[in-house]
């Protein structure tokens, strides 16, 4: 007899497959719209299977973290992914997923990553040196390119010649785009074969393995001492065997590291200065904060971290994930075979009336106010659970160190132009258009 489940109301596969186009296209309005219409949790069908979307916290919190062990990433992110970016921490499941993560994370210790304080404010600092100024600068490009040096240096603290950095973003960039569109146009398969667009892009992937594998070699064949991430993978090792990473774990890891770093930290920085940008009083206010402060009180500055928290919360870079269920599972009144795919809205949980006062108004004073709220159950800027961002730490104190550079040399203003969301792998805009004068 087949089992009965109670999924959440939604879309039949007809409903479904006449509104990919509309999906496609700009998946926010069209998540919102869906649960305008049928709350805050809704179900779409794909095929045979059924996705459920939800911008529920306490339905987030069930798969990535209460109930965390019956979920995994699905194979159409994580097989696919780990065919351009190698089998790291963000492509990799269960067993060797949890292998990969007791070993990496304690390079990624706050306590270990101060040690690549000095770093990151060298290279913001001579970033700064030449920045542009004037009435119509496009940041978004800008800190791109800042956040992929910051990274790179972090990651090999060596000085790689401008036509390397070049091709690495520009490769990194072009396979993020194409696992986008590959993912969310599964049709786009089918004509491959005539097209050779995924050919040329598995040689990409392949000319990205040779060119950290080169820089890998010559690390290890070094005999001066570094103090980079590089440095702190090469020599960690399994717990149970003793044993180092091979070279191609190494690969993958530090793969993923520069895909999943540059992208949403560059992204988080241009939000955060659209934002600023936005609201000069707040501007002033960080300004005011930063100037009665010095570099080594920056990561305890509350306001600075209050306008970081809440740009993340309007504009969060990880908009959304998946998780597949490896057994049947229920949240509250609803139930679903093993196989359903569960979609976080952490975006619009983020901008949920109902959560968040005043939920669409950049208000960093509301973490201020509550000291807990960067850590609430409502609040998703890294993700959540045991999967949640190995890299959070380096990111926020990246981010930090560059608002307290920038806001002692620069003034924003907004122009004309506003940014226009881009949901691709990370949240993304099409540009930021400010106005930078030095003071």
């Amino acid at each position: 007899m087949k089992k009965e489940y109670n999924y959440p109301e939604g879309y039949s596969l007809l409903q479904t497959t006449l509104k990919t186009n509309e999906f496609l296209k700009h998946p926010i309005d069209f998540i919102n719209k869906s649960m305008a219409q049928f709350g805050d949790t809704y179900t779409a069908t794909v095929g045979a299977n059924k996705l459920i979307l939800t911008k529920n916290p306490d339905f987030i919190n069930h798969i990535l973290r209460t109930n965390h062990r019956s979920y995994m990433r699905s194979d159409i992110t994580a097989k696919r992914g780990a065919q351009f970016f190698g089998k790291g921490l963000l492509f990799s499941n269960g067993e060797y997923w949890l292998k990969q993560r007791r070993l990496i994370q304690p390079a990624f210790h706050r306590n270990k990553i101060k040690g690549l304080y000095s770093n990151i404010q060298q290279t913001i600092e001579h970033y700064l040196v030449d920045f542009p100024t004037g009435e119509n600068i496009d940041i978004y490009p800008i800190m791109h390119d800042l956040s992929f040096r910051v990274l790179i240096k972090s990651l090999f603290d060596i000085e790689l010649s401008k036509e390397v950095m070049a091709e690495l973003n520009q490769i990194f960039e072009e396979l993020s785009i194409f696992l986008m569109k590959d993912v969310n146009m599964p049709l786009r398969k089918l004509f491959y074969p005539f097209t050779g667009e995924e050919r040329r892009h598995l040689k990409k992937g392949k000319r990205l393995r040779a060119i950290i594998r080169n820089i890998i070699n010559e690390r290890k064949s070094s005999t001066g001492e570094f103090h980079d991430i590089l440095d702190m993978l090469i020599h960690s090792k399994y717990e149970d065997t003793g044993e180092f990473m091979t070279e191609e774990q190494l690969i993958d890891e530090v793969q993923i590291l520069i895909s999943a770093g540059h992208e949403t930290t560059g992204n988080t920085l241009s939000w955060l200065l659209y934002n600023l940008a936005s609201n000069p009083i707040k501007q002033q206010k960080l300004r005011d904060a930063i100037d009665n402060s010095s570099i080594d009180e920056v990561m305890e500055n509350d306001y600075l971290k209050a306008c970081i928290n809440e740009s993340m919360r309007l504009f969060t870079t990880s908009w959304t994930s998946e998780r597949v269920a490896v057994v049947d599972d229920s949240f509250e009144s609803y139930s679903y075979p093993k196989g359903t795919v569960v979609v976080p809205f952490f975006f619009g949980a983020h901008r949920d009336e109902k959560l968040w006062e005043d939920a669409l108004t950049f208000k960093p004073e509301r973490f201020m106010e509550d000291k807990k709220l960067a850590k609430s159950k409502k609040y998703f800027p890294f993700g959540a659970g045991p999967r949640m961002c190995i890299g959070n730490s380096f990111a926020l104190a990246e981010i930090s160190y560059f608002l307290f550079s920038f806001f002692k040399s620069f003034t924003i203003q907004t122009t004309t132009s506003s940014p226009t969301l881009m949901p691709l792998l990370t949240l993304r805009p099409d540009q930021v258009v400010l106005e930078i004068e030095r003071r």
